[in-house]
C-alpha cells in the first residue's frame, strides 16, 4: 500500500518565510508556482490576506490566533500581507509548499 495513493499530500516545504506582524500592513509575494501555503503565528495573532497581485491586511482581515497553524491552497502569483490583530507585534511563519 502507497501512502501517496490514500492521503493528498500538501506538497513538499520550500521557501521559509518570517512575516513581521506590526502596526502598519506589510505584503510579501510568494514564490512564483506556489500553490500551498502553512502558516503559523508566533507571538501574537495576526491578521492576514492572501490573494493575487499586492495585497493590504487590516482589522477585518482573516484572523489566525497566536499559536495557530492553518494551511491553505493559494491562487499563482499570490501575495500574503499581514498586521498585529491587537497591540503586541508577532511573526507569521510561512511555508510555501511545492
Amino acid at each position: 500500500m502507497s501512502f501517496t495513493k490514500n492521503v493528498e499530500p500538501l506538497g513538499e516545504p520550500g521557501v521559509a518565510r518570517q512575516l513581521t506582524a506590526g502596526a502598519s500592513s506589510v505584503n510579501t509575494a510568494l514564490t512564483n508556482r506556489v500553490y500551498r501555503v502553512s502558516i503559523r503565528a508566533t507571538g501574537a495573532d495576526i491578521r492576514f490576506a492572501i490573494g493575487s497581485g499586492s495585497q493590504t491586511a487590516t482589522t477585518s482581515s482573516h484572523f489566525i490566533a497566536n499559536g495557530e497553524r492553518l494551511d491553505f491552497a493559494v491562487p499563482p502569483g499570490s501575495n500574503i500581507a499581514v498586521i498585529r490583530a491587537g497591540s503586541t507585534s508577532g511573526t507569521l511563519e510561512v511555508t510555501e509548499l511545492t
